[in-house]
Parts: C-alpha cells; sequence; structure tokens
C-alpha cells in the first residue's frame, strides 16, 4: 500500500466524521455527482478538496470515477454525535496500525464498486461501525456483499420486513418464487445461507433464508 493511498483513507475517514459532512450533503442535494467532478466546485468543498490533496494527480478516468465514488460515500453519511466519534476514535484510531488497515480497507472497497449507488450502501453500513452498531468484521464483511451483489437485488433486499422467512425450490405462487430468485441471487454475497430442510426429495428439502450478516444489511440500509 503506498503512502498516497494511506493519505486518501485517512482523509476519507476525516471527511465521514466531519459534522459539516451532512449539511455539506443538503446544500448540494441540487447537484448532479457528475457535477462536483468539476474542478472549480471541488474547491469550494473543504471535506473532498482534502481527499483532492492526498493524491498528486486525478487526470485518469479511474482516478476521476474513484473521487465520484467517494463524494458519494461522503455525503451520504450522517452526522455523529461527539460520543459516537470519541468511541469510535478510541476503538478503532488510537492505534496507529489497525487505523491504517481501516483507511486502507475503505480506499480499496470504494475503489471496487460497480455502481454508484453502491458508496451510498458502504456509508450506511460504516455508520453503524462508527455508532458502534457493529464491529469491523462485520463492516467489511458488509462491504464484500456490497461489492458483489448486484444493484437492484440489494435495493430489494434492503426492503424485506420479514428476515425470517425460508424459501425453498418447491416455491409454489408467484410471490415466493420472485423471493426464491432474489435469495438465489444473493448467495454468493453471504447475505444469504442454505437452509435444509427435512422433506423426503433432496431438491424439495433445500431451502434459503437470510442469515444473521443479511440481517444486519437490512437493518444498516434502513437506519
Amino acid at each position: 500500500m503506498t503512502p498516497e493511498i494511506d493519505n486518501i483513507g485517512a482523509a476519507i475517514v476525516k471527511g465521514v466524521c466531519n459534522p459539516e459532512a451532512k449539511d455539506l450533503a443538503v446544500d448540494l442535494g441540487d447537484f448532479e455527482l457528475g457535477a462536483l467532478l468539476d474542478e472549480n466546485i471541488f474547491q469550494e468543498i473543504p471535506i473532498i478538496k482534502s481527499v483532492i490533496a492526498s493524491h498528486k494527480t486525478w487526470t485518469a478516468i479511474h482516478d476521476r470515477l474513484f473521487l465520484q465514488k467517494v463524494a458519494g460515500f461522503i455525503l451520504s453519511s450522517p452526522k455523529f454525535t461527539k460520543e459516537q466519534k470519541e468511541q469510535f476514535a478510541q476503538t478503532h484510531l488510537q492505534d496507529a496500525q489497525e487505523a491504517k488497515k481501516l483507511s486502507d480497507a475503505i480506499v480499496l472497497i470504494l475503489d471496487k464498486l460497480d455502481d454508484f449507488e453502491k458508496p451510498q450502501m458502504v456509508a450506511k453500513t460504516f455508520a453503524a461501525l462508527v455508532r458502534n452498531e457493529i464491529g469491523l468484521v462485520t463492516f467489511r464483511r458488509l462491504a464484500s456483499a456490497i461489492d458483489i451483489g448486484f444493484i437492484e437485488d440489494l435495493k430489494e433486499f434492503a426492503k424485506l420486513t420479514n428476515t425470517s422467512e425460508t424459501v425453498s425450490t418447491g416455491a409454489a405462487h408467484s410471490k415466493s418464487n420472485s423471493l426464491f430468485v432474489l435469495y438465489l441471487n444473493l448467495v454468493r454475497t453471504g447475505l444469504v445461507g442454505q437452509k435444509r430442510g427435512t422433506g423426503r426429495t433432496p431438491i424439495t428439502g433445500v431451502g434459503y433464508e437470510i442469515n444473521e450478516l443479511g440481517k444486519s444489511f437490512i437493518k444498516c440500509m434502513n437506519m
């Protein structure tokens, strides 16, 4: 990991925990994220400007797309109380090596995302980490699930209210069938797990259910 990436990660974490981030998101609510890539606009945004200053050049398309994801992540983060920020700093930022691992992880997570709505989802899971509602391992697992999942599946999954429902290959009616397809699509993300029933025929006894990671995801998305 280069020093530049380390600096960018630190700048992003500081930006998320900045009390002005939420007000900034409101102020820029009329802008498309694409418009935020305009250099003149960025010069008026201290939080994003600090990220820009952490890197030598932002000329490549990849760099500019990454910066757009960073903007989405920071601007989607909520305000935190003083107590929450102090607890977060004490838990995750006191040790320099652990703080570096966290900041590096955020850079790598955002860089991999394939949809500009995903940074908002990652921001919600990071907010849960800052509020001490989930641990670092859970945050990283959720971020990985968001990276792997198809955005429309993730959005539909986040809307689910019954997290205890199990669906099986023998789903008879259309609603259960569509839910089965959704669960099946998300198995590889780790948000849904396989559950074997007691049916005599193996194929009718195989079902899927939302696991604890999936429940954490839904809770984070609806905070």
